[in-house]
Formats: C-alpha cells, structure tokens, sequence
C-alpha cells in the first residue's frame, strides 16, 4: 500500500529530538476583578533557542515583555514578531503582560483567538502563553493564582485537584485548550459508568439566555448519553466545555474542540434558543464526538470531520432524536457535496475545501461502514474501528496517523475495507459511486422527494446502521443470503 506510506511519512508528527531534556513552567496570575490583564513569569529551561514567540495575534498585545536578571528585570526589545533574548537558550525567566480585552477587540471576538463576554474573555492558551522557537518536546507545568476560583476555569490537562495546575507536552501548545477568565457561571455535568467521566461546563459572561441553566445542564449530560454507547464509555475523563452566547439566535452556531493540551470544547449557543430545540441540535453532538477519536497533524483533518459528521446524526437517531429515514435523506441530500467537481484527479487526502473535509470525509465512512458490514455478514462495522482505536489509546488528547488508524480498522475487522479505500479514493482520487450505494440501501430520489424502500438488498444494512448492528436483523440477512 505505497500510498498509504508516503501519507504516514508526511504527517507532521514532530520527530524525536536527542536534545530536548529541558522544560517549560508558567506562574499565571489571572485578571484581578475588574482588570483584563494577565500577568505571566516562564522559565525556559535548556530551550536550544534565543527566540521567544507568541500566536501571530497577541504579539502586538504583549506589553513590558522582561528577563530576570542578577540586578531584577531588564527589557527584552521585540524584533519582528518574535523576542530576542540570548541567555534563553540555556536558561531563563522571563515576565510580560497581555491585555486580553484589547486581545478579544483586536481579535473580532474570533474564538480560536479571543472572545470577550461581559467582562470575561475565552481564547485558546496559546493565545498567552509565550514560548521558545523553534519548539523541542518538553514538559509543561502551568500554574495559575486567581484571586476568585470562580472565575477562572481551563481546559488544559490537570496536575492536581485545585483546579489550577497543568501539565502537558509542549508540541501539544498549537492546540493549547480553551481557558476563560472573568465572569463565569460554572456547573459541572457528571457521566456515570465503569469509567465514571465529568464535564466542567462555563458559561462564559452574565449573558441570559432563554435557556436555564438547569436545562443547559440536563442538555449537555443527554448529549453525553448518545455518544457513550458508540464507545463503551465517555471518552475521556474529563473535558471542559465553554458555552458564549450568539445575541439574537435561536439554534447552536458553531462548535470546536481543542484538546491536546486536554480535552475542551467550546459551543457557541443561540441566547434564544429554548430547551425544546436541545435535539433538533446537531452541533453539541458533532464535538463529543470528536473527543473519542485521535487527533491528526499535518493530514486526515477529511477523516476525523468526516467521522463525526458521518456519525453526528446516526448517534442522534439511535437515541431516538431523530429519525432512521431522516438520517438518510440528509445523507443523500448532502454527501454529493463531497464528491470531487468533474476532471479532478486528486484524492481526499490531498483536498482542502470544507465540503471534501466534511462531507466527502462522511461519504468516505458512510461508505467503509456498508463495505464492512456486507463483507462481514454484520459481524462487524465502522463502529467497531472507532471503538478499537479509543481502546487503544486513541481519543481526542493523543496525535495518531491516518496509517495507524487505517491498520486498526484492518485489524479489527478481518478485512482490507480501509486500506482498499483509503488508496482507491483518499490517495488516486476514484470517485465513489454515492447513487448507487444509496439505491442498493433503498434510497431512492422519487417524484416527491428523497424515499425508503426495504426491499433493495442492502436495505438490511441501511436499518442495522441506526440499530447498532441488531442481531435479528443481521441473522434475518444471513439467512436470506
């Protein structure tokens, strides 16, 4: 499989480097009440590098930016957009500010930068955390000293339980969890199980919505409930989730995880949505779905949007939110968006545009699924990959390949489904043959619309999908066959 290789070998999985045995500690003093500033001391230790950098967006921000020295703090001079401080490749401590307030307005309020909510600001830890470049794979403590508990909460990943010590890789920084200061009513959504898991949610700002707190709160855990049985259990053990307000809308309008650093979500929810709209959303299970399954660099963004795209509304009509026919009528309403223009010659894996990533990703799964199941007899399916690979290790906090996910799936299923498909339409660009498939699953475009018929040949499969692969209806096909 040639071209599976070269994929594997172009990931931007950072290489093992002999010479990091240093590390990175932050003491954070968050805003004061009132104040927008955040006060930051990192020491690098045994950084290899003089350069220290900030995301492109808060360089301008980054106020009084100092070295420790034997005699106190001296200025660091900015140079470009980076900080030149000789003494930082061996060891340093250095001191700055950074404004999140005149970060959130230069930022237009963009969430992968900075939000600000009534006098509370949410941006990814990035967006303020200086750091040495280029990076070596190094440890990561963060510390934080919040003069109010309750206004304060991160996604990154936890070192105790005070809730403000962290520690990660520092490779893991590009994505560096979503954190919020200021304002917050926080309220945390527990799932029980063998893995008992926990959802620290924030409500960033004062901001009223339509929605009570309690009903956001059953909303978040009924969510949880319809991912868990995908899985086994809730992927991970904890995660926050960050909810701002869209003033004036009525439904969810966007969702994203960041989770390397530790697993966070944020949601931006419709500040007139009401509590009887909760399953009509997809969005909320769109992103707990991203949490059990690994995190890409560099390529496969097409394979995990693609899952959970495929899997958001087929979780929702197993948890009986939605329907099996209303499933399928959105899939053939939809997935054409996937399905390269003509003349084009370039696999999934080689295009960028949002439809590819999302729907030509969903076709892709849609369509390993009905392949697995069929040549199985129903033994086994989609669901089982996406298992396998959490059980291994693989949720959203961990970087995986698309070649280790592919050589699970082989794996799992005893067959050759991903690897054949991932060359055929990932890596040569084939077009698969999405009427087709639809029509031996009984879904047919008729005179009044997008129908159901139950007696094509696969039409077995297309009801095993939303019925989490029941025997019955598995053993009904074998006999038929």
């Amino acid at each position: 499989m040639p071209a599976l290789v070269l994929a594997e070998s172009a990931c931007m999985r950072p290489a093992a480097d002999t010479r990091a045995s240093g590390s990175w500690v932050y003491d954070v003093e968050a805003p004061t009440n009132g104040s927008s500033i955040v006060t930051v001391e990192a020491t690098f230790d045994g950084a290899h590098t003089d350069r220290i950098a900030i995301g492109q967006e808060s360089a301008p921000f980054i106020h009084d930016m100092r070295v420790r020295t034997e005699g106190g703090y001296r200025p660091i001079a900015r140079q470009g957009s980076a900080w030149i401080e000789p003494s930082c490749a061996r060891r340093c401590t250095v001191r700055y500010r950074l404004d999140l307030s005149e970060l959130a307005a230069g930022c237009g309020d963009d969430v992968d930068c900075a939000r600000r909510v009534d006098g509370a600001t949410l941006s990814p830890s990035l967006a303020w955390l200086a750091h040495p470049v280029p990076r070596t794979d190094v440890p990561v403590d963060v510390r934080v000293k919040a003069p109010n508990a309750m206004q304060f909460l991160s996604g990154m990943a936890e070192s105790d339980e005070s809730g403000r010590a962290f520690s990660f890789r520092s490779y893991d920084l590009d994505e560096g969890s979503f954190t919020a200061f200021g304002p917050l009513r926080r309220f945390r959504v527990d799932v029980p199980g063998l893995h008992p898991a926990r959802i620290d949610v924030a409500v960033v700002g004062a901001h009223a919505y339509a929605m009570p707190d309690d009903a956001m709160r059953a909303w978040i855990r009924q969510a949880a409930d319809v991912v868990t049985p995908l899985f086994g259990r809730f992927p991970v053990e904890r995660t926050t989730l960050f909810v701002v307000p869209a003033i004036g809308e009525n439904e969810v309008i966007f969702g994203k995880v960041l989770s390397l650093a530790g697993a966070s979500i944020v949601l931006v929810v419709g500040d007139k949505m009401p509590a009887s709209a909760t399953k009509q959303d997809w969005v909320l299970v769109h992103e707990l779905f991203h949490l059990g399954f690994p995190t890409f660099r560099g390529e496969g963004r097409w394979l995990g949007e693609g899952l959970a795209t495929y899997y958001e509304p087929v979780l929702r009509a197993r948890a009986g939110w939605t329907t099996d026919g209303e499933v399928f009528r959105q899939f053939a309403r939809n997935m054409p968006r996937g399905v390269a223009r003509r003349g084009s010659a370039s696999g999934l894996a080689q295009r960028s545009d949002l439809d590819s990533i999302y729907w030509g990703g969903a076709l892709f799964c849609f369509a390993a699924d009905v392949r697995i199941r069929q040549e199985t007899r129903g033994k086994h399916t989609l669901d089982d990959v996406v298992r396998a690979a959490l059980a291994r290790g693989g949720d959203a906090t961990k970087v995986w390949t698309v070649a280790e996910v592919v050589r699970v799936g082989d794996d799992v299923t005893g067959t050759h489904v991903l690897s054949s498909m991932y060359d055929r339409y990932a890596a040569r660009g084939e077009q698969i043959d999405l009427e087709s498939l639809l029509l031996s699953l009984g879904v047919e475009r008729g005179e009044s619309g997008i129908e159901i018929d139950d007696h094509q040949p696969l039409a077995w499969i297309r009801k095993s999908i939303i019925d989490r692969g029941d025997v019955s209806l598995v053993s009904r096909a074998t006999a038929e066959k």
